[in-house]
């Protein structure tokens, strides 16, 4: 079994890529919540960073399915390390 309990909470944006993490939390409106919820991102989530891009956008792999997602976006996600 995996465990995050001892890993820092930290904003997807500044996430290792190619690690295993776990979303702990998202801020933002209902909107934003809506919008992730679609791309099947979710309290307690696993996902992992792809790649990265220039401009601060991100490749992540949620369930399998490969979503591009902003930097403002990232920014409100945040995630832990599974370890």
């Amino acid at each position: 079994m995996t465990t995050t309990h001892n890993s820092p909470t930290i904003s997807l944006t500044f996430a290792p890529a190619g690690t295993a993490l776990t979303v702990v939390s998202a801020s933002g409106g209902w909107e934003f919540q809506r919008k992730i919820a679609a791309l099947g991102i979710y309290t307690d989530e696993k996902l992992e960073i792809v790649e990265r891009h220039s401009q601060g956008a991100l490749v992540i792999k949620v369930k399998g399915t490969r979503l591009a997602i902003g930097q403002g976006m990232s920014r409100k996600i945040k995630v832990k390390v599974v370890q």
